[in-house]
């Protein structure tokens, strides 16, 4: 029951972490009406920002946190004004939202390759406060990462639900979601929304980043950004543009994932809890694409 329960707190932390990597994705499609794979960029971009202000500049942890989220948030805009804006007016919607999302697979290689030539291929450490500290819980030894990746997922929920549900700026994405050529004729510009949401997609993203490559979650290493895109799956499992059904979709995820890694036949093989998100994604897919926790509710929004 002791590993039971150890396994099952495990999956719950990873499951955050998808969730966090989800949102990151589905801020950026309601606000800017295309799917686009930058936030694997932000995740490893923003851990190795993170990396430099505090390994090597010496900067304060949580300082160089909330930098390294401005940074790539400021990095974001300009790739939307400079890049996207501009394919959007010269492109239809359609042939638009393909070229955005080839651009961004580009500067996705670009920021890999920009991570090894600028730090190296090797396994770096953050120097994160927690390292590989445990606390007891009754019988089971909980990872101190694991508890900081759940409360640091929910204080980055609640913002985001305070800021969705109960501002202007909320209003203003649930609208282009919904349908963005009407609520730009309503008065709403993609323009005044554009910055607040590559700020959240930044902020979801970098958090992330910087706890998957914390000493208890592997280090800091070039293909972090491929460890992110296993939230995809989550992404899809929750309704791609459902903020309630990220968090469903990655705390599921998550705990099937660290049970599979548990409990699975040695049959199945050593890589199966790895490939089962995918397999998962691709049952979702043939049953429901609309994602199991895509609610009527949830898609207005």
């Amino acid at each position: 029951m002791d590993t039971f329960v150890q396994i099952l707190l495990s999956g719950i932390a990873l499951g955050f972490l998808y969730a966090l990597v989800s949102l990151s994705f589905v801020v950026l499609l309601k606000a800017t009406g295309h799917f686009n794979l930058l936030p694997g960029s932000f995740v490893l971009l923003g851990a190795y920002s993170l990396y430099q202000l505090h390994a090597n500049m010496g900067l304060n942890f949580w300082f160089a946190l909330v930098l390294a989220i401005v940074i790539i948030a400021a990095l974001g805009l300009v790739i939307h004004y400079v890049v996207f804006q501009r394919i959007d007016r010269r492109a239809e919607q359609h042939a638009a939202g393909l070229a955005i999302l080839l651009v961004t697979i580009g500067l996705l290689s670009l920021s890999q390759a920009t991570a090894v030539s600028s730090w190296g291929a090797e396994v770096l450490l953050l120097g994160d406060p927690w390292g590989l500290d445990t606390l007891p819980l009754g019988g089971v030894s909980v990872s101190v990462r694991d508890v900081w990746v759940i409360v640091l997922s929910l204080i980055v929920l609640a913002v985001f639900w305070l800021v969705i549900q109960h501002t202007r700026v909320g209003v203003g994405m649930r609208a282009l979601a919904s349908d963005h050529q009407a609520a730009f004729v309503q008065g709403i510009s993609p323009r005044a929304v554009a910055p607040y949401a590559w700020l959240m997609s930044a902020g979801a993203a970098v958090t992330a980043g910087v706890l998957m490559a914390t000493e208890a979650g592997g280090g800091l290493r070039p293909t972090l950004d491929v460890v992110a895109f296993t939230a995809l799956p989550a992404l899809i499992l929750g309704g791609i543009r459902s903020l309630p059904g990220c968090v469903a979709g990655g705390l599921v995820l998550g705990v099937l994932q660290q049970l599979a890694a548990g409990y699975a036949p040695a049959a199945l093989g050593q890589q199966f809890s790895t490939v089962l998100p995918w397999i998962i994604m691709i049952v979702v897919l043939l049953v429901r694409p609309r994602g199991l926790f895509a609610t009527r509710e949830f898609r207005r929004a």
